[in-house]
């Protein structure tokens, strides 16, 4: 005879547990739990920049949601909330079978998965994972940095170069690169570089571009942050700079102070558009690589 024993676990009331979960929410966001209705619009309404946004899908992950890359756009509250408790409010039913007269199991267990090397670099995460650069590649990170939608913000400015001349230029100055790509299908997505090295002094630069469709989003947020700490666990660098010129700036400014420090501001630096704009000088320390923010950070929070 076997036996079966089930256990129903349940969390709280539905209407309980999302006010708890809008409570974390604000002080992720730095704002009071009564301007976060569920109507409430990230970016258009509260003001979240990409930076905001990648903060917003590791909460979402440290709750269990499993992120893919058609949830990149989370409009309002309600659908972040909504995400949280699609995996909070779902009971866990544990059922122990047992068979009348065993001891123990019928087959030996397979062994557990070999655990990954910890002095090995990481170069993925749940949704994306960085690839070295193969020479079929060029087509396609020339096509996504001419794109009018990048071609201003990366390093041309709006001047799509020569072919002949951007692979000429691809490994310029560079210290290594990737390909970002896709887990679920295998898709380019971005490209990320470090650059500029002084290896006296130990700091080098960052940049990235991604395809237009993740911007605002926070994944090329995400991106970043794990090529950034595999350049500290890689190489000696004391910390990497990011050059944001003005136009750029608004989707990384919350940033500022929590994941990098700006250095310094460069007046009416760079020309587009028709106007001078600012260049900000922000620096990632490696001993200060994307900490939680502190407590007092959190208490800082925005007027309803």
């Amino acid at each position: 005879m076997t036996t079966i024993d089930r256990i129903d676990v349940r969390t709280a009331a539905p209407a309980a547990n999302r006010e708890r979960l809008r409570a974390e929410l604000a002080d992720l966001v730095h704002h009071d739990p009564a301007a976060l209705p569920d109507t409430a619009r990230l970016i258009e309404d509260l003001g979240l920049d990409s930076l905001a946004m990648m903060t917003v899908s590791a909460w979402l992950g440290s709750h269990g949601v499993r992120m893919r890359t058609d949830q990149g756009r989370r409009g309002t509250v309600g659908d972040v909330l909504s995400l949280a408790e699609t995996v909070a409010d779902k009971p866990v039913r544990l059922t122990i079978r047992a068979p009348a007269g065993s001891s123990g199991p019928h087959v030996v267990p397979e062994p557990p998965p070999s655990q990954p090397d910890p002095l090995a670099p990481v170069l993925q995460s749940a949704v994306f994972r960085l690839d070295a650069l193969q020479p079929l590649d060029t087509e396609y990170l020339y096509a996504l940095a001419v794109r009018p939608e990048n071609c201003f913000r990366w390093r041309y400015r709006g001047v799509p170069p020569a072919p002949e001349r951007f692979v000429e230029e691809l490994w310029a100055q560079v210290v290594t690169q990737y390909v970002v790509r896709r887990l679920d299908d295998n898709q380019p997505a971005g490209h990320v570089v470090a650059y500029g090295a002084d290896r006296n002094v130990g700091h080098a630069y960052v940049g990235a571009v991604f395809e237009p469709t993740y911007a605002g989003t926070g994944r090329a947020a995400e991106v970043i942050t794990l090529f950034v700490r595999y350049l500290f666990h890689t190489f000696p660098f004391r910390k990497l700079y990011l050059e944001v010129p003005g136009f750029n700036w608004p989707q990384v400014r919350s940033g500022e102070g929590r994941y990098f420090q700006v250095e310094g501001r460069l007046r009416d630096h760079v020309y587009y558009a028709g106007r001078y704009w600012d260049q900000y000088l922000c620096a990632i320390y490696a001993d200060q690589a994307f900490e939680e923010p502190t407590s007092d950070c959190k208490d800082e929070r925005k007027p309803s």
